[in-house]
Formats: C-alpha cells, structure tokens, sequence
C-alpha cells in the first residue's frame, strides 16, 4: 500500500483570487498519484487497477497544466480537451469528476453540456478559456486546432486512430497528454506508449499500481476479486498490469513483428518474389488495404504496407495504393462489385476473397506457427493493435460459437484475405 506523500492544491499561485483568498482545496495524493501530478514529459500514462485512483489524478494534472500556462501566458485564454472512449462514459464519470474536483476553486466554472465543453472562470481578470469535452466515438470532435493540452480517459478502450488523432491537435505546440486507464490487453497502448517508455524514450512517461496502492481501496476487496476471475483478467483489472486477453485469435501473433527501416525494406522487396494484398472495405469503419511481398526463396510473407482510412473515397484509395514497374500486385477484396471495378479503373489487379472466417483463420495461424509471417510493425500498426484485441466472444456470451466478434477486424479480414489468396489450396 503506497504512502501519502504530497498534496495537490487549487487555489494557490497563479490561481489565488486577490479578493477572496477563502477559496480553494488540497486533494491528498499517494505516492504514485503523486508521479503522474507532477510529471512533466510530454505523454505521460497513468495506468492501474479498478479503484486505484487514476481517474482523480486527470483534474489535478489539468490544474498544474493551467497554473503552467498562466505563468507564461497570462494573457491568453487556454485551449483543452478531455476524451472518454465514449459519451456515455465521458458523461457518467469523465466530466462528472473534473466538475466535483474545479467546484468550490478558483477553477469552478460551468459545463455546457449542450456544446461539449467546460468554460473556465476568469483567471486575474483574464478570460481562463474552455476545456472541450469529447467522446472517442464521435471521431469527428477530435479533428481541428491545436490544444494547450489534452486528458485521456479510460484511453485503453480507444481505438489506434485516436492516439493518432490527438497527437496530431497537440504537435503544433508540442502540448502535454495525459492517458488514464485500467489496461486491456495488449492493445495500441502496449505496443506504441509503454514499450517507447519501457525503451527510454524521454517523451513517455508511465506510472503502474494495483488498486490497493489506493489507501482508501480494501485489500480485502482486491484479493476476492482478483480470486473469482481469470488470472489474465485479474492482472489487468486489479493490478494494473499488461496481460493477453482471454481468447485471441492470433494469440502468437507477436512473434511475427519485427522493424525494417527503408533501406532494409528496399533490399527485402527486391528480392526474388512477388507481391499480393488484401482489402476489406469501408467508409465509416475503416478502409483496410496490406500488402504483403512473398519471399521466393523460404517461402515467408513480409507484411510492409498498410492503408487504414475512414471517410475516404476509393478514387483516393486507388491512387495511394503501391505500384511497381516491374511486378503487379494481386489484391484479394471484400466481395464489393461496384468498388472492385472502381480498383481495377484504378489500374490495380484485383480478385474476389476467399471469406471462408475459420478456414483464413487457420491459413493465418498455419503461417505463423510455421514462421512463415513476418509483419512490419512500424509500417503496419493497425495490424498490431488490431491482433491485440481480435477476440472470440466469452464462454458466457450469447453469441457463441467459433466465430471471432465482429469488432477490432478490419486489418485482420485484410490480412486473412491476402494469405487465403496465398495458401487457398494449402488451407483447403
């Protein structure tokens, strides 16, 4: 169990109202909590257990953020953001929380739930500014401008676009992000924010604890839960620590990531081999295109290019998509007529999928147990954080069955695609 060591104050410094001192409140921080209050990398993840005190900690780094701010912008109103994975949770506890943690401070302003955002007070008679308030379902709130910071909550549930994304609205500036989140598997977050930290990159910074490093979480509470469930789960619900989901469909699948920079990518394709591609479909999910180079000489599919795009239409798909002098590439489609022949105008050679689910499925797995794939991971995220959460439904859930749930799916129906058009009669 951690210690309290430090305090976090409003109500003090840039923000003490020179005619009314009387306003203001400590908020006791353990330990840990105390890391992520104070932290001053760029991307910085608080990542525990249920009940750890992770989500409190968001209000109190915004504080510090604005107290920053003001010091070297006085004059200027700041500009935030706070994303839930969805409304629904960004208006049951996100913003309930930064409202109950700014009451009764120099911070107390008003949310305007009709418009999505927080307008904060004025700060030494200056207008403080507004803190947007988003949900992660609703991609197109997070597109436009550039924020003087942005919170993160329950970040583990978003998809990889929306790290994307929110990067993106602070480059400008290079603005702080905080990410607060129980894990939940070994998602984007894992593979693109803790293993950058765990490498020593300066920008990352990440702070872990279970739920009873919290004083005021029962220890007695974090031992019968952790005990009534799988110990994956457990791990990642009550310690706060990265665990495979139960139920993978590619549970070994990272054992085909490797990193290819472009010169070694160059000599790689220009080998003996020939090139072939898979592509799901989509508008508002995601379009998907992999292309994948078979490596003559032992058989190996390298996975080297990725197109994941909403919103786009197939006329640009079309044209973004590789081409070589030389050697064509076969891409292997959602069954979509109209869309097939819009690729093919395109000038792109283009065949229906095999969309057999368990027999592509089996083709996948075959080559990753037989280290037949190899997938470029720093081309192809989508594929990593996708592999990371393509699960089979629970044994409790009511759908069933050996089919995988329909979510999380679309690099991997490419993905399947371009290895049934590979291995058809082998998996057959």
């Amino acid at each position: 169990m951690s210690e309290v060591l430090d305090q976090a104050k409003i109500g003090w410094g840039e923000f003490v109202d020179p005619h009314d001192r009387s306003k203001g409140k400590n908020f006791p921080l353990h330990n840990l909590q105390s890391k992520v209050y104070l932290s001053d990398h760029r991307f910085t993840a608080a990542i525990a257990g249920t009940g750890g005190g992770k989500t409190v900690t968001g209000p109190l780094w915004i504080a510090r953020q604005i107290e920053r701010f003001k010091k070297v912008n006085p004059h200027r109103p700041i500009l935030g953001m706070v994303i839930a994975p969805t409304y629904k949770v960004l208006s049951r506890a996100t913003v309930p929380t930064l409202i109950n943690t700014f009451k009764d401070t120099p911070l107390e302003g008003i949310y305007k739930e009709s418009r999505s955002y927080y307008e904060l007070p004025k700060i030494n008679g200056v207008d403080g500014g507004i803190i947007w308030c988003q949900g992660a379902d609703n991609p197109g709130g997070l597109e436009g401008g550039q924020f003087d910071f942005i919170w993160g909550d329950e970040a583990g549930q978003f998809k990889y676009n929306v790290w994307i994304a929110i990067q993106g609205r602070t480059g400008l500036k290079r603005s702080p992000i905080l990410l607060t989140t129980t894990p939940y598997g070994k998602n984007w977050l894992y593979h693109h924010f803790y293993k950058a930290y765990k490498e020593g990159n300066p920008d990352y910074y990440v702070v872990q604890w279970p739920s009873n490093a919290n004083p005021a979480y029962s220890t007695e509470e974090y031992e019968r839960a952790k005990s009534v469930m799988s110990g994956e789960l457990g791990t990642m619900r009550y310690d706060g620590e990265f665990s495979g989901i139960a139920g993978l469909v590619y549970r070994d699948i990272g054992n085909c990531f490797t990193t290819l920079s472009p010169s070694e990518l160059s000599t790689l394709l220009s080998k003996p081999g020939t090139f072939h591609g898979g592509i799901d479909f989509g508008w508002n999910d995601p379009f998907c295109a992999l292309s994948g180079f078979l490596e003559k000489e032992r058989d190996i599919l390298w996975v080297w290019f990725e197109r994941y795009k909403s919103k786009t239409p197939i006329e640009v798909h079309a044209d973004k998509l590789p081409k070589f002098v030389d050697r064509s590439i076969k891409w292997y489609c959602d069954h979509n007529p109209e869309l097939i022949q819009k690729l093919k105008r395109g000038g792109h050679l283009v065949a229906k999928a095999e969309k057999n689910i368990l027999a592509g499925i089996n083709a996948v797995n075959h080559r990753i147990y037989t280290d037949r794939l190899k997938i470029v991971s720093n081309r192809c995220k989508a594929v990593v954080a996708e592999s990371e959460m393509y699960k089979y439904p629970d044994e409790e859930d009511k759908m069933g069955g050996d089919v995988p749930i329909d979510d999380f799916n679309h690099a991997m129906d490419a993905l399947r695609y371009m290895i049934m058009g590979i291995d058809r009669k082998r998996a057959a």
